[in-house]
């Protein structure tokens, strides 16, 4: 049985992700703010405005080699553009939180868990479409964008230093009632992708995106 590491996997398609991967027989540590009760998953429900370096540190296992380390999290990203405009300034410890979380949060996971990445462990982020700036009236959503963007980096670079093949999805829209279908055709990408695809970002059809 394969071993994976999901962070942000208890809802919406997430949820329906690791659904997936235990039809395919992994045996799944599950880090979400959601209660989850399937078979062969560990889940470890935590408040995700509530959770500091020591606390996910003390969350991981680091007794498990993971063959598949996730992160599908999301906190959204400040500022929108609700905070973009005039009198509507946000708290900066508001969007420092969110950098945290969605940035940093898997920064310090891969380092805590650098030893238990070996060649083969695929180490992936989901992505969006909007960091590559080509419709002006995205800004509404720059603060989610900037995070992603960052991710995007944060991947290349660890692919250059660490062991691992590291990638990451551009998941396009992902319907509601098409989640079930996506996350199929989304494990299908992470299943084929190989070592020499590790910096690589990928289109949920598996094409090769940037």
């Amino acid at each position: 049985m394969k071993n994976a590491l999901i962070i942000g996997g208890g809802s919406k398609w997430g949820l329906e992700f690791t659904k997936e991967l235990v039809n395919q027989g992994y045996d799944i540590d599950l880090i979400t703010g959601s209660d989850v009760n399937l078979p062969n998953v560990n889940c470890v429900k935590i408040n995700w405005f509530n959770v500091d370096k020591n606390l996910i540190k003390s969350l991981i296992n680091t007794d498990k080699n993971y063959d598949l380390i996730f992160f599908n999290h999301n906190s959204g990203g400040n500022p929108n553009d609700h905070f973009l405009k005039s009198g509507n300034e946000i708290e900066l410890e508001q969007w420092n939180y969110t950098y945290w979380i969605n940035c940093q949060l898997p920064y310090v996971i891969i380092h805590h868990l650098s030893k238990n990445i070996n060649q083969g462990t695929k180490i992936g982020w989901m992505l969006t479409g909007l960091i590559d700036g080509h419709n002006p009236d995205m800004f509404r959503y720059s603060g989610y964008a900037a995070v992603k963007s960052t991710n995007l980096h944060l991947m290349r670079g660890f692919s250059q230093f660490h062991q691992g093949i590291f990638f990451a999805i551009n998941p396009g829209h992902l319907s509601v009632n098409e989640y079930q279908k996506d996350a199929l055709q989304i494990f299908s990408v992470i299943k084929n992708i190989k070592q020499e695809d590790s910096g690589k970002v990928f289109n949920k059809d598996g094409s090769f995106w940037i």
